[in-house]
C-alpha cells in the first residue's frame, strides 16, 4: 500500500510528517542535491529505527505469548506502517537523487565533448597554419625553392601562400604549364 498524506499524519510526529511531505511529487522537485543527501539520511535513520523497533516488539511478544511469529493483530501494526512509510519516503528520495546526479553526469560529459571539439578544431587550424607556413617558405612566388618574393608588401605574399595552401591541384597545374611551354620550344628548335 502506497502511503500518502492522510494515512501518514495520524502515524507520524510534527517533524516526521514534514520529512514525508518532502519525499512528495510537488516538494521534492524543489529539493538541492545536498538538502536530497540530509533527507535521505533522516529517512535511512528513521526506517531502520522503526524496523528495529518492530524486530524488538515481536520478540517481545514472542517471548510473552510464547507463540512462534510473536504477534497480535493489534499489536505492532503502527510500527511496522511506520518502518514502510519511511521505506517509501526513501526510495523517492533515492529515485530523485539519482535522476540529478544522471543530470549532472549528462551536463559534464555535453561540456567534456564542447571542450574536445573546440581542442579539435584548435589543433586542426594550427596543424593548417604550419602547413601553409612550410609551404610558404619552401617556394617562393616565382615557383623557385627559397627564391625573392618579388610582392610589393608581405601581407600580398601571405594572401598567395594561403591561396597556394588551399590549392591542392597548383603544383600539378604548375607542371603542365612548363611542359607544355618545354613542349613549344622544343617544336620550334626543331623548325629552326
Amino acid at each position: 500500500m502506497a502511503f500518502n498524506r492522510n494515512h501518514a499524519r495520524p502515524l507520524c510526529s510534527d517533524a516526521e510528517y514534514k520529512l514525508f511531505t518532502a519525499s512528495l511529487g510537488d516538494e521534492i522537485s524543489e529539493l538541492t542535491p545536498a538538502q536530497l543527501r540530509s533527507k535521505i539520511q533522516r529517512t535511512r535513520r528513521l526506517r531502520d529505527k522503526y524496523r528495529d523497533l518492530f524486530k524488538r516488539q515481536r520478540l517481545a511478544n514472542r517471548a510473552r505469548t510464547g507463540t512462534k511469529k510473536g504477534a497480535r493483530p493489534e499489536t505492532n501494526v503502527r510500527t511496522a506502517d511506520k518502518a514502510r512509510l519511511f521505506d517509501e519516503a526513501l526510495a523517492r528520495f533515492q529515485a530523485r537523487a539519482d535522476k540529478l546526479a544522471a543530470a549532472a553526469e549528462r551536463a559534464t560529459k555535453r561540456k567534456a565533448s564542447k571542450a574536445a571539439l573546440k581542442s579539435q578544431i584548435a589543433e586542426k587550424k594550427r596543424v593548417g597554419a604550419q602547413r601553409a607556413a612550410a609551404l610558404g617558405k619552401a617556394r617562393g612566388p616565382s615557383g623557385k625553392a627559397g627564391g625573392a618574393t618579388g610582392y610589393a608588401s608581405e601581407s600580398a605574399h601571405g594572401s598567395a601562400r594561403d591561396k597556394l595552401a588551399r590549392d591542392t591541384r597548383a603544383g600539378a597545374r604548375k607542371g603542365h604549364k612548363s611542359a607544355a611551354g618545354s613542349r613549344s620550344q622544343a617544336r620550334r628548335d626543331r623548325r629552326g
